[in-house]
């Protein structure tokens, strides 16, 4: 591979980065004016699935914040304390995202099951509702715009950030069927439900993103079709055994470590150009951050 397409190959990389940071940064000031919005209306509305939804977009708001950072700071070029770069920083914030998720859900589910038992009467159900249909329909409307970015860049932290807008958005719509039956079938108790259910939905999004993002931080491979697909690559265009294939998730991207198999007799000019070849290869055609190739002697037959 010559300068020019390692070149272009970076550039594109920093462009999805780039589209990346100004998704998740146009996410911040969304969900925060949605959160905002929706606690004020709250204040005399009386609705614990509005407090509750307001709750939800404020803290999220604060978790885009977070998966901005991130990207900013993978976007950042390896350094002499970081010899990989700093991918990895922005599955740290999907970590912190989630871990902050969880917390929330704990505070909204403790408030939702106190009012199960004192119910409260929603002063303006109709401003309530139409708010949660707006916050909604905004969030929704965010959230696959987002994830259109995140399935483009594959980054992690902006996955999280996406579903978690998706998470809002459904909520909300939760939440006014919520106020819908508690105001006009007479059930006070069903505005405590919507808040447990919101709480519901941001726990079991934590719990993904907990484990997904945990994986990749103690170098765990969810991706066993990789080693095969390198195998494959080395064995049927260059003819060559492998021998050990060791992977290292880094952020979105893999590192890799290959070792092959050399005839004894093989020139050391041969085997320095086979081992730029293999490399150029495994990297372009299975989009790999880094690529070392280890060559290895044939083991004599005995």
């Amino acid at each position: 591979m010559n300068y020019a397409n390692k070149r272009g190959e970076a550039d594109d990389a920093t462009a999805l980065l780039g589209k990346g940071q100004h998704a998740a940064r146009q996410s911040v000031f969304t969900l925060l004016a949605i959160g905002i919005a929706e606690l004020l209306v709250s204040t005399f509305a009386g609705s614990i699935t509005l407090t509750a939804d307001g709750l939800d977009s404020l803290a999220d708001a604060m978790i885009s914040f977070i998966v901005w950072f991130g990207i900013l700071m993978a976007k950042k070029p390896r350094s002499t304390l970081f010899h990989f770069g700093y991918r990895k920083v922005e599955v740290l914030a999907a970590f912190i995202a989630a871990i902050i998720i969880t917390i929330l859900g704990a505070f909204i589910a403790y408030h939702a099951f106190a009012a199960l038992y004192e119910p409260r009467i929603i002063l303006h159900p109709e401003i309530t509702m139409i708010t949660l249909i707006a916050a909604g329909s905004i969030s929704l409307h965010r959230a696959f715009k987002i994830r259109k970015v995140a399935s483009e860049s594959n980054l992690i932290s902006l996955k999280l950030d996406a579903k978690n807008s998706i998470k809002d958005g459904t909520s909300s719509f939760v939440g006014f069927t919520s106020v819908l039956v508690a105001t006009y079938l007479g059930f006070t108790f069903m505005d405590a439900i919507g808040g447990m259910i919101i709480a519901g939905y941001i726990f079991f999004m934590a719990y993904a993103a907990i484990k997904e993002s945990a994986l990749v931080l103690v170098d765990a491979i969810q991706n066993p079709q990789m080693t095969e697909s390198i195998k494959n690559i080395i064995d049927n265009k260059f003819k060559i055994k492998t021998g050990n294939i060791f992977l290292r998730p880094v952020g979105h991207e893999f590192n890799a470590e290959i070792h092959i198999i050399l005839p004894n007799e093989t020139r050391l000019d041969e085997t320095s150009k086979l081992v730029s070849e293999i490399s150029n290869t495994i990297k372009n055609d299975l989009q790999l951050a880094h690529v070392v190739i280890v060559p290895e002697p044939e083991q004599p037959v005995h």
